[in-house]
């Protein structure tokens, strides 16, 4: 078993969404490890009625017919998925306890989704999901055209020498290995201002170190097990750095560390990996 498996995919059964069950399905493969699917039905109304096609059984039936769809044929009987019906008001939260309970390695979520069976949006659970998840999450756009990272697909790790983005290297060299793909380190220069202590009448700035070489960009990579990674720095708005990078490059995924901050923190200080989310076309794993 490797680092990634067992995977869980959450599903939320619309025909947008199936990129994120294809890379699911492609990454239980590579890690030769179980595939779990899991779908969320909010609760109903109390004494309101609940139609047959809406009971767990029924939404089963209907999650092996989306496997066959997405995969081909006979896909899910082949991969013998576990298949789990869960009903809650808070997607997110069921999405993370349930991969918690089945000792996840990977969660992988779409984004964008439009509103079907469940009746949520998808890509706020996908962002609740990055917030709360301990294991890594793997977040697929609906218009993803690669599914996963290899040949001529590499991986490309943000990096901005912190220990957060240190574990995402190491993250991103394991993802590399498994798949056959190459590693590209990106750091981003930037003056970021932080209204860190704007409750207090005040404002933090922080300013950037000195530019880095490429070759301090290799050195980190290197020491977290990404031996031989690509090394580039760029200026600018760090959500705007890294997908236009990621397009360039054709990458096949990008990851990158958060620090899972919420509540006043996650107001204060933002999220760079989130804002990320919306702009990327192709996979993105989050490491804490």
């Amino acid at each position: 078993m490797t680092a990634f498996a067992p995977v869980v995919c959450a599903l939320d059964l619309d025909p947008a969404s199936e990129p994120a069950l294809v890379a699911a399905a492609e990454l239980a493969a590579h890690a030769a490890g179980p595939l779990h699917l899991v779908t969320v039905l909010p609760e109903p109304e109390p004494d309101a009625y609940r139609a047959p096609s809406d009971s767990e059984a029924a939404v089963r039936a209907v999650v092996e017919v989306y496997v066959d769809r997405a995969l081909g044929t006979g896909a899910c009987a082949e991969l013998g998925p576990d298949i789990e019906v869960v009903r809650q008001a808070d997607a997110a939260a069921a999405i993370v306890a349930y991969a918690e309970r089945v000792g996840a390695a990977t969660l992988v979520l779409g984004t964008h989704g439009r509103r079907g069976l469940q009746r949520f949006r998808l890509g706020s659970v996908a962002e609740g999901a990055v917030r709360e998840s301990s294991c890594p999450v793997l977040v697929v756009p609906n218009e993803a055209t690669a599914r996963l990272p290899g040949r001529g697909r590499p991986v490309l790790v943000p990096v901005d020498f912190s220990p957060p983005s240190g574990r995402a290297v190491t993250a991103g060299a394991a993802l590399a290995a498994l798949t056959g793909a190459e590693v590209e380190a990106l750091f981003v220069m930037t003056a970021v201002s932080e209204p860190a202590l704007a409750l207090a009448g005040s404002l933090a700035v922080t300013t950037p170190p000195a530019e880095p070489a490429e070759a301090d960009l290799r050195a980190f990579a290197a020491d977290r097990g990404a031996v031989g990674a690509g090394a580039h720095v760029a200026h600018g708005d760090p959500t705007v750095a890294i997908a236009e990078h990621a397009e360039a490059i054709g990458a096949g995924a990008v990851v990158m560390g958060t620090h899972g901050r919420t509540g006043l923190a996650r107001a204060v200080f933002g999220s760079v990996t989130e804002a990320t989310l919306r702009r990327l076309h192709c996979p993105v794993l989050t490491v804490r």
